[in-house]
């Protein structure tokens, strides 16, 4: 969803609802977060992944409907410079191909409680497609992670949905990422989680939308649909000043604290394998008087569910809606 700076008036009965769920904000942390499959632990011994990441909550109930979130080849990846550093910035996805909704409810405190104060996320599990949406109707309730108010951008967002790394290449094994490398922080990022259009590229009408507006209660994305922040979205990026050029990859891995339930873990992390370089002189023969400015040549991406007989455009990185 684009990132906006509108500031919210804030009526005293309806500030939760206006605040919730703003749009991205991300923190800069060193991490090293792969995704493996069982990798997110507290099965609740049906087979089918129904897990949360170690949370101590009681065991989800073998009719509900799952979502299974996976990210998309992160695209569109270009260089900002801001005060003689360099961001990498890109556009990103997640989609939803479970039978269940991903839906986020959050708990909030008194409407004069301190903006600097978090709220705790629930996940919320139906067993029925047509209940999604109704919190009265769902049969799984749980602490999954928390909203906290950011006062820059006068919003609220969820924590640990996503992690943004760059990774080594290694020629003797190049399709697989490496370690994180040292000269550029990976990302821990919150987000606001809507419907934005359906992954496989058919028409996406905001009636059918259940999650389609961050001034709402709830956040999730519905079966089928895709959630999509573009590279201009504030805090969408990697800092990569002290990187030096070669070739790389960009990972984008879902749930990288393994908080939500999810129906499978082996789908998580998808990449761009990417060359930074110095830009030419203009004239595109590339022999050394650059401009001062680096670029990014994007070589190949890879995510687990991009299919090649174009049932999956939204995940391939193939639709832009947020431009």
């Amino acid at each position: 969803m684009t990132f906006s700076k509108t500031n919210f008036r804030k009526p005293l009965l309806i500030l939760p609802v206006l605040l919730a769920i703003g749009f991205m904000f991300a923190t800069p942390m060193i991490l090293d977060v792969a995704a493996a499959p069982g990798g997110n632990g507290n099965g609740n011994g049906n087979g089918n992944g129904n897990n949360n990441g170690g949370n101590d909550v009681t065991s989800v109930p073998d009719d509900a409907l799952l979502p299974d979130v996976t990210p998309g080849v992160p695209k569109h990846l270009a260089i900002h410079n801001q005060q003689q550093n360099e961001f990498l910035r890109f556009t990103n996805v997640w989609a939803n191909l479970g039978p269940g909704t991903l839906e986020f409810e959050p708990l909030f405190p008194d409407p004069d409680a301190d903006e600097g104060t978090t709220q705790d996320a629930f996940q919320n599990l139906y067993d029925d497609e047509g209940n999604f949406g109704l919190t009265d109707q769902k049969i799984w309730h749980d602490t999954v992670s928390q909203f906290i108010f950011h006062e820059t951008h006068n919003h609220w967002h969820i924590n640990d949905v996503g992690e943004f790394a760059i990774r080594a290449y290694d020629p003797n094994n190049p399709d697989v990422p490496g370690e994180i490398v040292d000269e550029a922080a990976s990302i821990k990022v919150g987000f606001c989680i809507t419907n934005v259009f359906k992954y496989d590229g058919s028409e996406s009408p905001t009636s059918q939308r259940i999650y389609w507006d961050c001034e709402v209660g709830l956040q999730g994305i519905q079966p089928g649909w895709v959630d999509q922040y573009h590279q201009s979205v504030e805090g969408n990026e990697i800092d990569i000043t002290n990187l030096s050029n070669g070739i790389y990859f960009l990972t984008h891995t879902w749930n990288p604290a393994n908080s939500f339930v999810d129906a499978d873990v082996s789908n998580d992390v998808a990449w761009m394998k990417f060359e930074l370089t110095d830009e030419n002189d203009g004239n595109g023969n590339g022999n050394g008087n650059n401009t001062g400015n680096r670029k990014i040549i994007e070589i190949e991406g890879f995510a687990p569910e991009c299919q090649p007989d174009d049932s999956t455009p939204g995940i391939c990185g193939d639709i832009n809606k947020n431009s």
